[in-house]
């Protein structure tokens, strides 16, 4: 990238999180849980497991699964769209296995894909870049979806305008490369060195992920993510008829899609809190009883949330068995390599 003053090497090492931290955040969501669960009573989510049945819960899960496997289908495309070509099962493998560390800070999950992928040649800047490019159109789905809640849920237009205020200003970093210029000579000039590393690692990051925001592969990976979430709402409106309340289509799909908006800004991993307080706030609003708004969420998040959590646990003991396990990968990063990004 232009505007680095010397061809020093830096070294950007990918760790795998240890087993006492992801302990510690398992720990901690499990607490959040029972809590919750304290505050509403086991007996209203048992009834509401009851009244919803196992076939029910089944087609919860069977949703879930299809929006993880079209938005491995939209993964599997950028990483095609880049050069790489990754046997399809295997990469579902790897994919499936980032979900197990899907509630740990800093999406250590995508961690784990880019050092599976790392022994198939991809680089580790390249899957970072379709993880965040994969993680940007989601956000914007997510508000579009939102946009259904205008008129019958007044006063969060907020979360739309910061929504539309990311996409803004990514879009001007991505397809502007004097900006990616001057911001790197911006931080050069004024950030701490080590700040500075942190910041420049971000705009390659950028840098690599403008090769997919291209007219094809955004409508296309736009398309997979709206089919893909709207899937998971279906599931979330079928959930509340099944519980007795009947509320519009298009409520119960805005429901869903801020209150994991409102998780995913939040910054703690996985929206857990966040994700299943925002949506029992909003059931509340629209007239959904007590039990309803505390046991939706849970139950949503169980066939969603968790049930990523486990496959992800699954697909990396299979894999483990198999002898293919990630190690630590150093990535070299030099002045002759971002000149060949260019």
């Amino acid at each position: 990238m232009p505007g680095q003053s010397k061809a020093t090497s830096r070294h950007t090492q990918l760790r795998l999180p240890g087993r006492r931290g992801l302990s510690l955040w398992l720990l901690l969501a499990a607490g959040f849980y029972i809590a919750w669960l304290a505050h509403s009573g086991t007996d209203t989510l048992t009834a509401a497991l009851g009244r919803l049945g196992p076939t029910g819960f089944l087609l919860l899960l069977a949703c879930s699964l299809a929006n993880y496997l079209l938005r491995f289908a939209r993964w599997q495309f950028y990483l095609r769209r880049l050069g790489h070509a990754v046997p399809p099962a295997r990469s579902l493998a790897y994919y499936i296995a980032g979900f197990a560390l899907t509630t740990t800070p800093g999406k250590a999950g995508e961690t784990v894909r880019s050092l599976y992928l790392y022994r198939h040649g991809v680089p580790i800047g390249t899957s970072l870049s379709v993880f965040f490019t994969e993680r940007f159109l989601d956000l914007v789905v997510m508000g579009l979806i939102s946009l259904l809640a205008l008129l019958m849920l007044p006063g969060y237009g907020f979360l739309l305008f910061v929504v539309g205020s990311f996409f803004l200003v990514i879009l001007a970093l991505m397809f502007s490369h004097p900006t990616l210029q001057r911001l790197a000579w911006l931080g050069d000039r004024f950030l701490p060195a080590r700040l500075n590393r942190l910041f420049r690692h971000l705009l390659e990051l950028l840098h690599d992920a403008r090769r997919l925001f291209q007219p094809a592969p955004i409508l296309r990976g736009m398309g997979l993510g709206l089919a893909a979430w709207l899937t998971q709402a279906l599931a979330f409106h079928f959930l509340l008829l099944e519980l007795g309340f009947a509320i519009p289509l298009h409520t119960s799909l805005a429901i869903y899609a801020i209150g994991i908006l409102g998780g995913a800004l939040s910054m703690i991993p996985g929206g857990i809190g966040a994700t299943e307080t925002g949506m029992a706030v909003l059931l509340g609003s629209v007239g959904a009883p007590p039990a309803v708004a505390l046991s939706a969420p849970l139950i949503i998040r169980m066939a969603t949330l968790w049930f990523a959590v486990s496959l992800g646990f699954i697909s990396s003991g299979l894999l483990a068995l198999g002898r293919d396990t990630p190690a630590e990968a150093v990535l070299p990063v030099t002045q002759k390599e971002v000149d060949r990004r260019r």
